[in-house]
């Protein structure tokens, strides 16, 4: 093999391994999602757990002071681990950061 076929080889193999790193994540430009949390079976009791997620987006007009309400989007749930010490309500509204192809959130 050449030197440059194995550059090469070593290069894909590294673009596929930054591809995957996020795994399951949708590919949108950014690694955190605006989403509320809610229940789809037994909300859960501790912090230190997963929660289902339903991402949102924002609505409002764009000016300076205007209110702002989130748009859940409907059908899509993901589970998110939070990361600080306070159990969120159900329908708290959170920002979820993408590490290591998993979300997660600090609440508390």
């Amino acid at each position: 093999m050449s030197d440059l076929r194995i550059l090469r080889d070593r290069q894909e193999h590294g673009r596929r391994s930054l591809d995957t790193v996020e795994g399951g994540v949708e590919a949108r430009g950014s690694s955190a999602m605006l989403a509320q949390t809610t229940t789809v079976k037994t909300y859960p009791t501790t912090a230190g757990s997963f929660y289902a997620v339903v991402p949102c987006d924002i609505d409002g007009s764009e000016t300076e002071g205007a209110s702002v309400s989130f748009v859940p989007r409907s059908g899509a749930v993901a589970y998110a681990l939070n990361l600080g010490t306070q159990i969120p309500p159900s329908g708290t509204t959170v920002v979820c950061h993408g590490v290591g192809g998993r979300w997660c959130f600090r609440y508390g």
